[in-house]
C-alpha cells in the first residue's frame, strides 16, 4: 500500500503543469500615456533620431523648483572646470533646507560643492558657489538669464541658483530640456547626476548624500537625471535613461508624481523607438526655431527626410583616447558617449568595443 501513494505521489508530480512565468506586461499606447500622465507639461526625446516622441503644453511655463541647479552646475563648472575652493560666508547659510550645512569661515573644493547641488540638491552649496562665481548672487542671476538666452531658454526666467520659490521664475519642458542636454555634453556632469550615493566632508564632519532620484538603480536603465519640489511648483524632473545602446531623455513639470510618470513615458518610449539619426541633427530637430505661439500636440512627432547610416564599431586599442577617435572618424565625443554610456569617459580599456555613428545622408 505504502508504494502505491508513493506511486501516486509520482503520478501527480509527473502529470502537473509546470508553473509558467509571469506574462510581460505591454508597454503603455499613446492613449493610455495621455490618460495617466499627471504632469500638465512633458516632453520626451530621442536624441538620435532626433525625434520627439512624446509632448504635452512644451512651452507653457511652470515653476521648476530644483531643476535650476542644472543652470548653477552648468555655469559654475563652464567657468571653473570643477577646479578651486570656495570660502564660504553667513550670507550663504542663510536659505531654506536641503542644506549640507555648511559653516561660514570653511573653505571647500568647487568640485564637492557641485556634488553636493547635483546629487543633494544643497541650497546653502548652490549660493556659496554663486556669490563665489559672480561675486554676489543677483549678479549671479544675471548671469543665469544672460546664458539662458544664450542658449535658446526664451521662455525661461531665473530669480535664484537654488530653484525654491521666487518672483517671476519660470521654465518650460522645451526649455529645460535645451538645459539639460548641455549639461549632460560634459562628461563629469553626467556622471555626478548618477552617482547613487556620496561621501562629502565638510566643517561638520563626513555626509553621507543620497541621490533624490528615487529611480536611480530601481528602474532599468536609469541615467544622469536632477529631481526637483516644492509645493508650488510640485514635482520636476530631467532625467535620461538607456537600454541596449539608446538613450530617452525628459523632462517633466507640474507633475503630482514624477517617479509614476517617468516610468510611464520610458515605457512608452523605449517600446516606440525610432531608426537612429546623427546626433548633431537631433540637436537641431527636438530644439528648433520655431514660434512659441504654435499649438502643442500630443501626438509623436515624425520626420522622414534625413537617412542615418547605422554605426560603425571600433575596437579601443592600447593608447587610445575618447578624443582621438572622434577625431579620427570626424565625429564629436559627445556623439560617442550618447551611443556608448560609460561610466568615465577617460578610462578606455584595449579591447573595447565602441559604436561609432556615421553623418546622415538625404535622399
Amino acid at each position: 500500500m505504502k508504494g502505491f501513494f508513493v506511486f501516486l505521489t509520482l503520478l501527480t508530480v509527473a502529470t502537473t503543469p509546470a508553473a509558467q512565468p509571469p506574462p510581460k506586461e505591454k508597454p503603455p499606447t499613446l492613449e493610455q500615456v495621455n490618460e495617466e500622465l499627471l504632469a500638465k507639461s512633458a516632453l520626451l526625446v530621442d536624441p538620435l533620431s532626433g525625434q520627439v516622441l512624446y509632448a504635452r503644453n512644451v512651452d507653457d511655463t511652470f515653476p521648476p523648483a530644483s531643476t535650476v541647479k542644472l543652470m548653477t552646475a552648468w555655469l559654475v563648472y563652464q567657468k571653473t572646470g570643477g577646479q578651486g575652493t570656495v570660502l564660504v560666508q553667513a550670507e550663504d547659510t542663510r536659505v531654506e533646507p536641503s542644506s549640507v550645512p555648511l559653516r561660514p569661515g570653511e573653505r571647500v573644493p568647487v568640485s564637492e560643492l557641485l556634488r553636493s547641488i547635483i546629487i543633494g540638491s544643497d541650497n546653502d552649496s548652490a549660493l556659496a558657489l554663486a556669490r563665489t562665481i559672480a561675486g554676489s548672487e543677483n549678479q549671479f542671476i544675471d548671469q543665469m538669464n544672460q546664458e539662458a538666452f544664450r542658449l535658446g531658454m526664451t521662455r525661461t526666467r531665473f530669480s535664484n541658483p537654488h530653484g525654491l520659490p521666487g518672483p517671476g521664475q519660470r521654465t518650460t519642458a522645451r526649455d529645460l530640456m535645451v538645459l539639460f542636454d548641455n549639461f549632460l555634453s560634459k562628461p563629469e556632469l553626467r556622471q555626478i547626476a548618477q552617482t547613487p550615493v556620496y561621501f562629502l566632508r565638510t566643517a561638520i564632519g563626513l555626509q553621507r548624500m543620497r541621490n533624490h532620484n528615487k529611480l536611480l538603480g530601481v528602474y532599468p536603465g536609469m541615467g544622469p537625471a536632477k529631481t526637483g519640489w516644492t509645493y508650488e511648483a510640485r514635482h520636476t524632473f530631467a532625467a535620461a535613461a538607456s537600454r541596449n545602446g539608446r538613450e530617452l531623455r525628459l523632462t517633466l513639470l507640474k507633475s503630482a508624481n514624477k517617479w509614476k510618470d517617468t516610468r510611464l513615458l520610458f515605457d512608452y518610449g523605449f517600446a516606440n523607438l525610432p531608426p537612429a539619426l546623427s546626433p548633431t541633427v537631433a540637436s537641431k530637430l527636438i530644439h528648433p526655431q520655431t514660434d512659441s505661439t504654435q499649438p502643442n500636440s500630443n501626438q509623436p512627432v515624425t520626420n522622414d527626410i534625413i537617412v542615418q547610416l547605422e554605426p560603425i564599431t571600433y575596437t579601443v586599442r592600447k593608447g587610445d583616447s575618447l578624443s582621438g577617435i572622434a577625431k579620427r572618424y570626424r565625429v564629436g565625443v559627445e556623439d560617442i558617449l550618447l551611443i556608448n554610456p560609460m561610466d568615465d569617459p577617460d578610462f578606455l580599456i584595449p579591447g573595447q568595443v565602441l559604436r561609432i555613428p556615421q553623418k546622415p545622408k538625404t535622399p
